[in-house]
């Protein structure tokens, strides 16, 4: 898997992720959803640090 592709899955992920937690949450107003965008990059980063981890060093 090249950069590219595990660029856009990880934002693709973060973004699931976001959108799950503001639905999960209950409420619309634009603090959770800045509070649920921060995680969500956060999550994003994590998961593509994983994703490399993943591709680099363990073999399929």
């Amino acid at each position: 898997m090249d950069f590219k592709k595990i660029v856009i899955q990880a934002f693709i992920g973060a973004l699931l992720f976001t959108i799950i937690s503001v639905i999960l949450a209950g409420e619309y107003t634009q603090e959770v959803w800045i509070e649920k965008a921060l995680r969500g990059l956060l999550f994003g980063a994590v998961y593509g640090v994983f994703l490399v981890v993943r591709e680099k060093f363990i073999k399929k």
